[in-house]
């Protein structure tokens, strides 16, 4: 990986955090993304001291805001000319309803909607590329969920952590279904993953039973450094993949045509842009 310019999102936390260390050790040029400028320039610090690689870069956004993601894209291009791969890892458990600024479910805005608009600003560089990968974390979670329910996404519907979060994670899957279909002749890969029960702040309020359960994130990170690095997966895309980074079936619920079509409208709207056709 050595001289790969990889993207990650969420990674001055858990898995993010684990991968962009791993993938630093491995001579990648790794761009950290978080929130707080503080806690993001301390997580840049503790990379570069441990992989013993100065190329650790960082961009400042709030996934919750359009505005600040646009931003940061912003940044991204003013500084790079491509992107080798894209990891859309960024997320949140959020325990109350909430609105995000724009105006939509805290936790569709933050799991989805980010991904959404991310990749759709970052497509271009990542079409630069000759590597070509983007890679979507999403989460067993979302076998809870029989049928993708709008409502729920519109926050419609009486706000529930797990099953809001579970949607968010049907939703990304069907993203990256979508998604790896567009880009099929154009050599970029799709894939997506669950992590595991990871022992991250994702849910700092999860029960004690559960968090007994939770592996280190050193082993949630297998499934996302597969799809990251492994050169047999070159030109899998569309693909789902367990915790060990195993290839396995996701829900039926995330095979459905007709509402991976109406998911991707319903994104477009709300980001107030259709997502961008493969620069030629």
């Amino acid at each position: 990986m050595k001289g790969k310019i990889i993207f990650i999102s969420g990674s001055t936390d858990g898995i993010g955090k684990q991968a962009a260390l791993e993938l630093a050790k491995q001579g990648a040029y790794i761009i950290i993304h978080g929130r707080n400028e503080d806690k993001t320039m301390k997580t840049v610090d503790f990379i570069k001291s441990e992989s013993k690689n100065k190329n650790v870069d960082f961009v400042l956004a709030d996934m919750s805001s359009f505005q600040q993601i646009r931003s940061m894209s912003e940044a991204l291009h003013e500084r790079y000319e491509k992107i080798d791969v894209l990891v859309n890892n960024a997320g949140a458990q959020i325990h109350e309803f909430q609105n995000s600024e724009d105006g939509y479910e805290l936790s569709f805005a933050v799991n989805h909607l980010a991904y959404f608009l991310t990749t759709s600003l970052l497509l271009d560089l990542v079409a630069k590329s000759e590597y070509k990968r983007i890679v979507i974390v999403s989460s067993g979670m979302h076998f809870r969920v029989e049928k993708l329910d709008f409502d729920v996404l519109d926050g419609k519907t009486e706000y529930n952590l797990y099953n809001n979060y579970a949607h968010s994670k049907v939703a990304n899957i069907m993203f990256s279904y979508k998604l790896s279909r567009l880009l099929k002749d154009t050599g970029v890969t799709v894939n997506c993953l669950h992590p595991g029960l990871v022992n991250t702040n994702l849910n700092p309020r999860r029960p004690q039973h559960i968090v007994d359960r939770a592996i280190p994130v050193e082993e949630g990170n297998i499934s996302t450094m597969r799809l990251v690095t492994d050169p047999e997966l070159k030109r899998v895309t569309g693909k789902y993949f367990t915790s060990d980074g195993t290839e396995v079936e996701s829900s039926p619920a995330t095979y459905n045509l007709d509402d991976q079509e109406k998911l991707w409208s319903l994104c477009e709207e709300y980001i107030g842009e259709k997502f961008p056709k493969f620069p030629s």
